[in-house]
């Protein structure tokens, strides 16, 4: 039998943003991960408004943007919790930024 629970998460796991300058430095490109349209074969990761990730779904600012992300999720490493800020709420153990609780069966 299942127990539900609450695990926190990172809220760069739901959502994240970055301005990324092009190599010629006269564009920016915006880097996100986040929930993926209805037909994409998983429901979150990245996208990036590039003609490379146009065309061939990957390019050069997704490795940019997930060295920024921080992705903590209590589920992947269950021998820490989330932490708390100076309002006692709480924080990414990680980065510091706000979790979100998700109701997981363990």
């Amino acid at each position: 039998m299942l127990n539900i629970e609450s695990a926190w998460t990172c809220t760069t796991n739901e959502s994240f943003t970055l301005e990324v300058p092009s190599s010629n430095g006269k564009d920016i490109y915006t880097v996100r991960w986040g929930r993926l349209p209805a037909n994409a074969p998983t429901i979150f990761g990245p996208s990036c408004n590039c003609k490379g990730f146009t065309y061939r779904r990957t390019c050069k600012h997704i490795p940019i943007m997930e060295n920024q992300r921080c992705g903590w999720n209590a589920c992947l490493e269950p021998t820490y919790d989330c932490d708390r800020d100076e309002n006692n709420e709480p924080c990414c153990p990680d980065c510091g930024g706000p979790v979100t609780a998700h109701r997981v069966g363990v």
